[in-house]
């Protein structure tokens, strides 16, 4: 069931995407122990220069997703704001204030976000993770008892307070990172972070996964393992494999091998997101889903989930798509859907011809998708889209689509309702980068629920699709932001800062500026 209705509550708000992620826990001590020999193990010496991420955010911070911490007011943020949690300011930043801003011990070098949390690797191998913790995904003990613990032993700012167990309107143990603690394991090295709608999974340079929260089913039931519900701290997942890389979305997991093979769980399973067949009903159907299997495929050297589709890229380009086709989101086939796209999904890895097609030698970089449509950016900073039209987050200029009804390409591709208006495209549709320059071409893209994100070569952000809670950085009173469209700097905001990475959630957007040396 897709998630795309732009009226549901923001709790139920969906998106990862993709790109990073980390370790879990759930009780804290209330004193800290005078020796902690797991979590320094975690700890590694941090090498000289090691370049790190210094995150800004914008769009819906509702339920905390932001981490811009308990005093941040509630509500949509419409540029992109320093989160001063995570990013150590720059000396020549006029208009940071010196001591504005806590120190940063660990420097974020790696960043998942989830459909309304985040999780953070920093260049110590440790974990921090932000957001709504309802089931478990942040990994650590947000609740009322831990909250009233950790406001007691709060020191405030102000002389004329007195320390109080008074619960706040955000609660800071989620609207403010904090480390995973590991009281009984202990952490190898960490590469990889990733995060779905409900957890977090983490990778090892050992290729082992460990994980924690859970996952759901489009009937609200939730699993994490067979015999666990919600695991609220870092549990080892055993696959038979070395893995190479891990992603998550929605509600269903994606994790490659070191020789190409790849294995797949979680709950989010009715539309056929595993890519493998299931029994039909019972516990063993929810058994089954939230165990990992090996699907049939071969020889894959990348993977990449969507909300409720998946991909995975083959050693000679190929493209195998699986899962919700409502709106022809994973470009695997080109038959007409009718409407409201016939409620079609593929139950196992089908070739995406449309897009292996488009290729002409060029090599897929990264693959990407959200509720209704998927994006695609080639190795020579060129991006494509397809999917459904009518909620802009392809991108894809509907107007010059519908203006070209009745030419050859447009009847194959091109799935219009009874009026004559283009609702879907089923074949990639090239749409940036903006200019011919190398500066204009794209070095990372992401697509949110219902937007996208890219980022140029010089550093410069361009977004376009649902803008309701200003998550693509444009005007709050532009609802929707039809085509791809750069992020103005403003006087005292963005000016010289040139952005590496971007992330979206489900309704907001994380974008991380490359640092070194300091």
């Amino acid at each position: 069931m897709m998630d795309g209705d732009r009226t549901s509550p923001r709790r139920s708000s969906r998106k990862r995407s993709i790109i990073y992620a980390d370790p879990a826990n759930a009780s804290r001590p209330s004193k800290k122990p005078k020796t902690q020999p797991h979590q320094q193990a975690a700890q590694d010496e941090e090498p000289a220069n090691t370049p790190y991420l210094r995150i800004y955010c914008l769009g819906s911070n509702d339920n905390a997703e932001l981490g811009l911490g308990p005093n941040h007011r509630v509500g949509d943020v419409r540029v992109p704001t320093l989160n001063p949690f995570l990013s150590c300011p720059s000396p020549s930043e006029k208009s940071l204030k010196k001591g504005s801003f806590p120190t940063i011990k660990n420097k974020v070098v790696q960043l998942a976000v989830g459909g309304m949390h985040c999780a953070a690797l920093t260049s110590t191998n440790e974990i921090l993770t932000w957001g709504v913790n309802d089931n478990g995904a942040l990994g650590r003990d947000t609740s009322s008892a831990r909250l009233e613990e950790h406001l007691k032993n709060l020191t405030l700012h102000d002389d004329n307070s007195s320390t109080t167990s008074s619960e706040p309107d955000i609660n800071p143990l989620e609207s403010t990172p904090h480390p995973v603690p590991f009281p009984n394991i202990n952490p190898p090295k960490w590469t990889q972070i990733t995060a779905c709608d409900s957890a977090t999974f983490l990778l090892s340079t050992t290729g082992q996964i460990y994980g924690w929260g859970c996952t759901r089913s489009s009937q609200g039931v939730s699993l994490f393992t067979p015999q666990t519900a919600i695991q609220r701290t870092p549990l080892p997942i055993p696959l038979p494999e070395h893995i190479t890389k891990i992603s998550a979305r929605g509600n269903h997991i994606l994790a490659l091998t070191k020789t190409g093979q790849v294995y797949t769980w979680g709950l989010g399973s009715e539309q056929g997101q595993l890519g493998r067949r299931l029994p039909q009903r019972g516990n063993s159907l929810l058994s089954c889903a939230v165990t990992p299997r090996k699907i049939k495929l071969k020889n894959i050297i990348d993977i990449a989930a969507g909300p409720d589709h998946s991909f995975a890229v083959g050693e000679n380009g190929e493209v195998w798509a699986w899962g919700l086709d409502n709106y022809a989101q994973t470009g695997a086939l080109t038959s007409n859907r009718g409407e409201d796209g016939g409620g079609l999904f593929i139950s196992t890895p089908t070739r995406v011809t449309n897009l292996e097609g488009i290729l002409n030698g060029r090599r897929i970089k990264y693959l990407t998708g959200g509720n209704s449509h998927s994006l695609c950016l080639l190795d020579d900073g060129s991006v494509y889209s397809w999917g459904r039209l009518d909620s802009f987050a392809t991108g894809v200029d509907i107007d010059t689509l519908t203006a070209q009804k009745g030419q050859k390409w447009e009847e194959d591709f091109v799935v219009r309702d009874g009026r004559g208006r283009a609702r879907i495209v089923t074949c990639p549709v090239r749409i940036l980068p903006l200019g011919e320059g190398e500066n204009d071409k794209i070095r990372w893209v992401e697509a949110g629920a219902e937007h996208g994100v890219a980022v140029t070569v010089d550093g410069r952000v361009v977004t376009w699709g649902f803008n309701a809670s200003c998550q693509t950085g444009h005007r709050g009173e532009e609802e929707e932001i039809k085509t791809p469209r750069v992020v103005g700097v403003r006087k005292g905001c963005l000016e010289g800062v040139r952005f590496k990475w971007t992330g979206a959630g489900g309704h907001f957007t994380v974008l991380g500026e490359e640092v070194v040396g300091l």
